[in-house]
This record gives structure tokens, sequence and C-alpha cells, in this order.
């Protein structure tokens, strides 16, 4: 990219980023409830699972969210076509 100097820090500070984004966490809010002796737990579900449901295997890899992966993909062009023409706007001509 003509115009900006790649220092060693910013060049660490840039991998450094990327290894902190890139690498798996941790969910330290999804720990059991339930005791170990099972005390209080029922071995019914709440609901009664009975039609077809319950028993045919789901027809899709996704799971069924309630969102229209359309309108997700959607969004996220005009999100990213925003950015984009904001970008442009706001770039002084004397960079390109």
């Amino acid at each position: 990219m003509p115009g900006v100097s790649w220092s060693p820090r910013r060049v660490v500070v840039a991998l450094l980023a990327s290894a902190l984004l890139g690498a798996p966490s941790v969910a330290s809010a999804q720990n059991s409830t339930i005791p170990e002796d099972g005390a209080g737990v029922s071995s019914t579900p709440p609901v009664p699972l009975t039609g077809t449901r319950a028993h045919s295997p789901a027809s899709s890899a996704l799971p069924d969210t309630g969102a229209d992966p359309r309108m997700l993909f959607l969004t996220g062009m005009a999100m990213t076509l925003l950015g984009a023409g904001l970008r442009l706007r706001t770039a002084d001509a004397n960079d390109y």
C-alpha cells in the first residue's frame, strides 16, 4: 500500500491482534448447574414430544433460529456498501 509505513512496531501489533482474535476463548459462563447427585432434576421433558416434528430428521444443516439468512446477507451487504461509500466520501483526494 503506498503511503503506509510498516514499522516493526506496527507489524508486531498487527500480528498480536490477529493472534488474539484467532485464539479460542473459554466460555466461563456456561457451566453446569445440575448437582452431582441429580437431586431435584426431572427425567421427563417439560413439553410432551408428540407429532412428526420430534421424530423427523432436520431438513437442513442450519439451526432453526427463526432468522432469514437472506435478510442477514442483504443487511450485511448494505452495511458493507454503506461503509465503503462513507470511506470514499471522506477520503482525501490527495491520497489516491
